[in-house]
């Protein structure tokens, strides 16, 4: 159960359609104070309207948000304390930089000297002294991206949304971005609500993930807990390299599952502590990439397949393997392997504690 004090927003069983078809399904969630949070999901998933609701651009069919425990589900946008960052950012073309991130106090009517004051500050909070009587058209994607943060955190709201903010810029300098928005975060202290597709984007910046799929919420939890323990088959190929095993649970003992697979041969896998693993029945269970083994002189238990490709992605070897169904799986690890060769047979197995259950009988993500 949540402190309330600690809580800054919360989501009770939001239910959102348009024109008959479900996008949010009873979705509920609270937030603490200072949090960062990534709603992470493929296209339709239904992040950005959750969003869009937070923000009052969108009224629930039913469900409440509230806000600092106050209940602001119809509760116009201007009258919320959040702001909102979008990925085109939107600043004002025909105003320089200090009138852009001072709007808003001047729509206030605030003296002008606090708001110089006020906006000084911002341009030292996002690196940029100096460059205050720049046109946003003088300004590269990173350098609108923090005058769009300034602007919206001058008023030091609650809550900051941001609606894939950093989609629209190259590679590097979206991880560069990715580091000064957390570095922002811990600086200010506001509670940040990020909506992304991004997995590496998810996992480097957040401290709770919410992965979405079709208007639910899949899974809830810190970015180690949902890549080392997806709950389900679609969190675990969603974030990461996930290899998927279905077979016959055999026995279960001192905390480790055998499983016997298709081909026959049995492995192992851990045990859960959540979840219902019924003994003569079929189970799934998910390895990463980086865990699939090869080569030990006495592995707990092998499974035979065949060297398939074996190619190199950036500065990782990437290794499809074929079993004797057909199925693929697929190793990732770094440095040079030479003895893995295409066309080889070998033998793979993996740590138990490194295979985890998923798709079982257990409550929804919390």
């Amino acid at each position: 159960m949540e402190n309330n004090q600690d809580v800054i927003l919360e989501l009770r069983d939001i239910v959102k359609g348009f024109g008959g078809t479900p996008v949010l399904q009873g979705i509920s969630l609270c937030i603490r104070r200072g949090e960062f949070i990534t709603f992470l999901g493929s296209s339709g998933c239904g992040k950005t309207t959750t969003l869009r609701i937070i923000a009052g651009l969108e009224t629930p069919d039913s469900g409440r948000v509230l806000l600092g425990g106050t209940d602001v589900t119809d509760t116009p946008p201007n009258l919320r304390d959040v702001n909102t960052i979008f990925q085109n950012y939107a600043l004002f073309p025909h105003m320089n930089v200090e009138q852009n991130i001072g709007y808003s106090l001047r729509l206030r009517r605030v003296a002008k000297d606090e708001i110089r004051r006020r906006v000084e500050e911002m341009l030292r909070l996002v690196q940029l002294e100096g460059f205050g009587r720049r046109m946003p058209h003088e300004l590269s994607g990173g350098q609108r991206q923090r005058v769009a943060i300034a602007r919206a955190v001058i008023n030091n709201p609650s809550v900051l949304l941001l609606d894939e903010p950093l989609g629209a810029l190259d590679l590097q300098l979206r991880r560069q971005m990715q580091q000064e928005l957390k570095r922002l975060q811990k600086k200010l202290g506001i509670t940040f609500l990020y909506i992304t597709h991004d997995q590496e984007e998810a996992i480097n910046m957040s401290d709770r993930i919410v992965v979405m799929n079709e208007g639910r919420f899949e899974q809830i939890g810190a970015p180690a807990e949902i890549y080392d323990h997806p709950r389900t088959s679609f969190v675990a190929r969603f974030i990461g390299t996930a290899n998927l095993f279905t077979g016959m649970v055999e026995e279960i003992r001192d905390g480790v599952a055998s499983v016997r697979l298709p081909s026959g041969e049995v492995a192992y896998a851990a045990a859960p502590e959540e979840g219902v693993l019924p003994l003569d029945r079929e189970a799934t269970f998910c390895v990463r990439g980086e865990n699939i083994l090869t080569g030990a002189d006495k592995p707990p238990f092998s499974v035979s397949a065949l060297v398939a490709e074996n190619s190199y992605v950036g500065g990782m070897l990437r290794i499809v393997f074929t079993l004797p169904d057909g199925r693929e799986v697929i190793s990732s690890r770094q440095g040079v392997h030479a003895h893995i060769r295409q066309g080889e047979q070998v033998s793979l197995h993996w740590r138990a504690q490194d295979a985890v259950f998923v798709d079982l009988d257990q409550e929804g993500a919390k």
